[in-house]
């Protein structure tokens, strides 16, 4: 089932880490491209984030024979295929990028927001925890693929052989995924059709309100602000930070080294957290996060920096894995589509506003320069910080019930 996140995550690492900044490059100057990417992310994630929401509450009113949740699975991974090759088509603009990237976000969202709601549909409350970790685990190894396929391609000048690769990754995942659950998924109990309309007017009213559960989105989200800082600028960063020779070559050995760690902490969390709960765990990562990257904006030394990587990437797994585990097991199962759109707020309104907060920062004074990248990983260890502050003072065990 959790086989939809690798390629949804292949798409979105892959043009949001790998692909966007070069491609802007291309037809804007560079003492601007890392702002009008911030601001590209920007609106495309937060294009992202309402359709994702309103896949969610679509699709716990779904009547469809093929079940509530497949139609968007379906509909998001295979009409996204052509969307997204566009720009290995036309000529390339920006304009084009535009439409190509906006279009990624807009249908891996349809697909997103319809398929989180089966932790609650079809997994039992005490695998949520694996469940989450394995979803976690497509997620990075994802990621792996993304940095190595996607960067070397870059490298040899053939981001159209990228976006074909992604965008075929996606569309076969979300038939997998479809006839994965074909057993599992059916359509509302009780049907109770609803307009697109109304599911705009209702997006933000929920019929049941679990208070916790908007702290914990609200934490995960300053949490994920931290770690989505260098989401859209880490070849600038190794090639300016510390003057790499080949920054595609470095950010494959650090995105390589930092996602192996975090994939076996995502699992490893996920079990654990079945185990002896999961808000301890979600406050040590957050807090242990905030001081690495604290540490790494106070060295120039990439081995140094490499150390640190691994360490925060043990922190990370936590965040990865344990919150959306946290989140299905608070969610009313008759509203699991909306809560479970509002818990993908917690990366998907971070991948908004993180590249226009930290494009803006780098590029403050012209082009990016390595006091700029300073400023950059203070600020995001700020974030981290904060999140653990919240989680820990605002999600107490009693609120969660155990």
């Amino acid at each position: 089932m959790t086989i939809l996140m690798f390629g949804a995550n292949i798409a979105w690492v892959s043009y949001d880490s790998i692909l966007l900044l070069p491609l802007v490059q291309k037809v804007v100057p560079a003492d601007r491209s890392s702002l009008a990417v911030g601001i590209l992310a920007f609106a495309a994630n937060m294009i992202g984030i309402l359709v994702s929401l309103l896949a969610g509450i679509l699709s716990d009113h779904g009547t469809s024979r093929l079940g509530r949740r497949t139609p968007g699975i379906l509909i998001g991974s295979l009409v996204g295929f052509p969307v997204i090759v566009c720009a290995v088509f036309f000529h390339l603009s920006l304009l084009v990028v535009v439409i190509s990237f906006t279009g990624m976000q807009i249908f891996t969202n349809i697909a997103n927001g319809a398929w989180w709601p089966l932790l609650v549909d079809a997994v039992p409350e005490d695998q949520r925890g694996l469940a989450s970790g394995l979803q976690g685990f497509y997620t990075l190894l994802a990621s792996a693929v993304s940095f190595v396929v996607a960067t070397y391609l870059n490298e040899i000048h053939r981001p159209d052989l990228a976006l074909i690769c992604m965008a075929g990754c996606f569309a076969l995942t979300g038939v997998v995924t479809s006839l994965t659950i074909r057993k599992v998924d059916r359509p509302a109990a009780q049907p109770d059709p609803i307009s697109l309309r109304e599911a705009l007017q209702g997006m933000f009213r929920v019929r049941t309100r679990v208070a916790v559960f908007f702290w914990v989105v609200f934490s995960g989200f300053l949490v994920n602000m931290g770690l989505n800082s260098l989401q859209y600028f880490a070849r600038d960063f190794l090639g300016i930070y510390f003057n790499q020779p080949d920054p595609d070559a470095a950010l494959r050995l650090v995105g390589l080294i930092n996602l192996v760690v975090i994939m076996a902490a995502a699992v490893g969390t996920g079990l654990l957290s079945d185990r002896i709960g999961r808000r301890p765990l979600i406050v040590a990562g957050a807090l242990v996060s905030a001081l690495m990257t604290v540490l790494m904006a106070l060295t120039r030394n990439f081995n140094i920096f490499l150390a640190l990587t691994v360490i925060r990437a043990v922190a990370t797994g936590p965040i990865m894995a344990v919150i959306p585990a946290l989140a299905s097991g608070l969610a009313p199962r008759q509203e699991a589509g909306q809560y479970m759109a509002y818990n993908n707020l917690t990366t998907a309104l971070p991948s908004a506003l993180a590249p226009l907060l930290f494009g803006a920062i780098l590029n403050f004074r012209g082009a990016s320069t390595p006091s700029s990248f300073v400023a950059l990983l203070l600020v995001a260890a700020g974030f981290y910080l904060l999140g653990g502050i919240v989680f820990g003072s605002r999600v107490s065990q009693a609120a969660l019930g155990a």
